[in-house]
This record gives structure tokens, C-alpha cells and sequence, in this order.
């Protein structure tokens, strides 16, 4: 079982040796010059990495730690990297968590590790061909790793184009990193009073404690300035998805007069002119619905989650709940076994998180890193793992965290068990600190 001290212990990461130049060998050709193919005249072998998240950042570093000889493209159409998690302690405006502290620049870490890194927009993946195409060339690869992360289902919702457009523009879900931060960390600041309304996804989504543990810190917000403003949290769940325990007794003791949970709750409809939110509550005793109308200030809707637009691009299969479909206890799609997914666009029975990601990116390195050099690799002894804190209290600081173990069997597959502790103290809430300068330092 994994343990926390495990966990912190695994993330004392020390850089190995100094960093090589950079290879040119696969600079993409101009944004003056058509886009031609780029032909992979090197022997050695390219894996090329979609996605610069927790994932794709990881597997890039260690791919080359495990055989330099392999050259590594990153993709990645951002150029600055701007972290999720721990992205609600910024929100929460708990002292000494900067804006600065969730940005990097993705060049430090190229360099370092020497991997190339290329700031483009994937526009097609070739699987017969070996190639993936950008706005700007097409790169042979071959072995292939995707970790594009998710994107938004408003569909569910709000049937309506149009309006589900209107709503993400006015109240975007903030679950994605950049633009999303910073117009819910102004809304928070510049909130007069009133009904703040959080929604609750339904299905798999991605870092399942977030919306609890953004209650905490938007209530804290308003509570440490004196705020007159009430936090609805609103959950299709009879109870919180994850630390059910520790979110409702954060609830009840340090936000009574803040935080209104509403379990059982579905959105039906809203009327953005008159900002009312229509929704249906369900009485697990009666078996009745009750609807509502509830009018806000701001609310922050965070939608239903599917995987990034690149695994369509790609043509993966999906499994029944609708993330790729993988080859277990690995990461290679059934689609195409040189392809690999890992990150919150996989189908594996395991929580979608920052700290999943990376860890699952190490399992991927170590076992590509194996199979370029022609080596055996027994992956079920690499079973990756997961930890994840949540801040809810910032004076003191405050946290709880769930930690899981994977397991798997021939016959039942692969397994997550989860291990939490719910009662929220200080030695938590200062391990949050250590926890993610010590995983952004692993990949960065």
C-alpha cells in the first residue's frame, strides 16, 4: 500500500548529470516555406511525445535517461507551462502561492534533458505511415506517445451549441490551465456577494477533489475578506466523489455560514440575461425530483470530460465509458501497439490527476526506454502509483489527502485502492508545498 511518506520520499528527485546540446536534427521547416514531409534521415530511433502536461513532460525527460540514444520530440502548442494542481491554493489567495509558482517555461526543460522541443498544433497523425503532421510539417516517428489530457462535453448540459459557447465563455470551467485561472481568480477577487455556484461534473473526470476542495478555497477567500458571499456546490453525487469525509467535516466546521452542499443535483437548463440555474434534486427516500431555480452571481460550471480532440485525430478506439481503450496492464492502445496514451485521456481504471500522470509517464519510459534497447521488461513490477492533497483550510494551512495502489491479476484486471486521511491537519496541508515543487521539479 502506498503511503504518503513513500510518496514524499519517491519525489526527493536529484538531477543526474549535466545537460547536452540540443539536437537540430528534426526542426520543423518554416512557417515561410510550404509544409513538406520531414524525412527522419538519422538512425536513431524517434518517439515522438503530443502533449506537454504532467505526462508528456515526464516521459520526454526519462525516455532520454533511460536510452540517450533515442531522439525525443515534445509537441506542444503552449508555450508557457501553467500547472493545475495546486492551482485552487492560488485561487484561494493563501499566502505565499504566487502566479508565478504554477508557470514554467517549457525551453529550460528541453535544454536540460535534451529532448527537442516544438511549438506546433497537431492537425493529423498518420498510423500507417508513421507520421504525425502539425501546422507547420510532418514528423516521422517511430513509436508514437500521447498525453493531450481532456477536453470539455457540454453537450450533456446544454444541447445547444450556442449556448453552451455563451456559458463557457462567461463561466469557463477552469479545470484547464492559463486563460481559464486567471478570469476565475478575477471573478473571485471582484465578487461583491451573493450565491457563488460550483458544479460538480458527472462521470470520470479529471482530479475528482478539485471542485470540493475550490469550495474551500473560494469560501476561505471570502472569509478571510470579509466577503458576503455563499458558495453552492452543486454534485449529481449523493456524497463527494473522493475524501467524502474530510470535504463534508471541512464543510460543516470551518465554512458553515459559507459552503451549502447540494448533493443529488442535475443541471437542466440556465438563463444567462437573469443568471438562473435550473436544476433537479433527488430524494433517495421519496424518490421524487424536485426542481429549482437558483439565481447566482457567478457560477463556475464545470462540464462533463472527454478525451482531447488528439485521440480523434488519431482514430484510437475508445472503451465503453468513452477514454482510449489500452492493452493492460500497459499503456499501448489496442489500436496500434506502437502507440502509446497515458495522462487523463486513458481508459485505466486509475484516477485521472496530475501525480497519475506522472507516475504512469515514468511506467512508459521505463518500459519504452526497454523495448528501444531490446530489452525484457515486466511492467507488472512497475505498476505506477497515485497521492493527492487538498488544501482546505489557509490559516492554518490545512489539507487531506487520498493516496491508491495499483494492482493487477490475470483474471481481474487492473485495480485501484485507495487509502485516505480524512481528518484534515497542518502536517498535511504544509506537505502540499513539498509535494508539487517536488513533481513539477521531476519533469521540469
Amino acid at each position: 500500500m502506498m503511503t504518503r511518506r513513500d510518496v514524499l520520499k519517491g519525489l526527493t528527485f536529484v538531477a543526474a548529470g549535466s545537460a547536452l546540446p540540443l539536437s537540430l536534427q528534426a526542426s520543423p521547416i518554416p512557417n515561410s516555406t510550404a509544409a513538406k514531409p520531414v524525412v527522419n534521415t538519422s538512425k536513431k530511433t524517434r518517439v515522438i511525445v503530443c502533449g506537454g502536461g504532467f505526462g508528456g513532460l515526464t516521459t520526454a525527460r526519462y525516455l532520454k535517461q533511460t536510452n540517450p540514444a533515442l531522439e525525443v520530440l515534445l509537441i506542444e502548442q503552449n508555450r508557457t507551462f501553467v500547472s493545475c494542481p495546486y492551482s485552487n491554493v492560488w485561487l484561494g489567495g493563501v499566502a505565499g502561492v504566487s502566479l508565478e509558482d504554477l508557470s514554467f517555461d517549457y525551453l529550460s526543460a528541453s535544454i536540460k534533458y535534451d529532448y527537442e522541443l516544438i511549438h506546433e498544433v497537431i492537425t493529423g497523425i498518420d498510423k500507417e505511415r508513421q507520421t504525425v503532421t502539425t501546422n507547420n510539417a510532418h514528423y516521422r516517428y517511430d513509436y508514437l506517445v500521447l498525453s493531450p489530457g481532456i477536453d470539455y462535453d457540454y453537450s450533456t448540459l446544454f444541447p445547444e451549441e450556442q449556448t453552451a459557447k455563451a456559458v463557457y465563455t462567461h463561466y469557463p470551467p477552469a479545470m484547464k490551465p492559463g486563460s481559464e485561472h486567471l478570469r476565475l481568480k478575477k471573478a473571485v477577487e471582484n465578487f461583491q456577494g451573493g450565491n457563488f455556484i460550483i458544479t460538480v461534473p458527472s462521470g470520470t473526470y479529471r482530479c475528482p477533489p478539485a471542485p470540493y476542495e475550490r469550495a474551500c478555497m473560494v469560501a476561505y477567500y471570502f472569509k478571510t475578506h470579509g466577503i458576503k458571499g455563499k458558495v453552492l456546490l452543486l454534485d449529481p453525487r449523493e456524497k463527494p466523489a473522493t475524501k467524502a469525509k474530510g470535504f463534508l467535516e471541512s464543510f460543516k466546521t470551518l465554512y458553515k455560514e459559507y459552503i451549502t452542499y447540494i448533493p443529488t443535483a442535475e443541471i437542466k437548463g440556465i438563463d444567462l440575461k437573469k443568471q438562473v440555474l435550473n436544476i433537479e434534486t433527488f430524494n433517495t427516500k421519496t424518490l421524487d425530483y424536485t426542481p429549482r431555480n437558483i439565481s447566482f452571481s457567478y457560477a463556475n460550471i464545470i462540464p462533463p470530460m472527454k478525451p482531447a480532440r488528439l485521440i480523434d485525430i488519431a482514430g484510437l478506439e475508445r472503451n465503453e465509458s468513452g477514454w482510449v481503450k489500452l492493452k493492460a496492464p500497459g499503456f499501448q492502445t489496442v489500436t496500434d501497439d506502437k502507440i502509446y496514451v497515458l495522462g487523463d485521456a486513458g481508459g485505466h481504471p486509475f484516477p485521472k490527476s496530475g501525480h497519475m500522470a506522472n507516475s504512469c509517464a515514468h511506467v512508459v519510459a521505463k518500459e519504452l526506454g526497454a523495448r528501444t534497447l531490446g530489452k525484457s521488461f515486466d511492467i507488472t513490477a512497475h505498476l505506477p502509483g497515485n497521492i493527492c492533497y487538498s488544501m482546505v483550510n489557509g490559516s492554518p494551512k490545512e489539507g487531506i489527502w487520498v493516496s491508491h495502489s495499483i494492482s493487477y491479476s490475470r483474471t481481474k484486471g487492473l485495480k485501484a485502492t485507495p487509502e485516505a486521511m480524512v481528518q484534515r491537519d497542518q502536517q498535511s496541508g504544509n506537505a502540499i508545498a513539498s509535494w508539487y515543487h517536488g513533481i513539477t521539479s521531476d519533469m521540469l
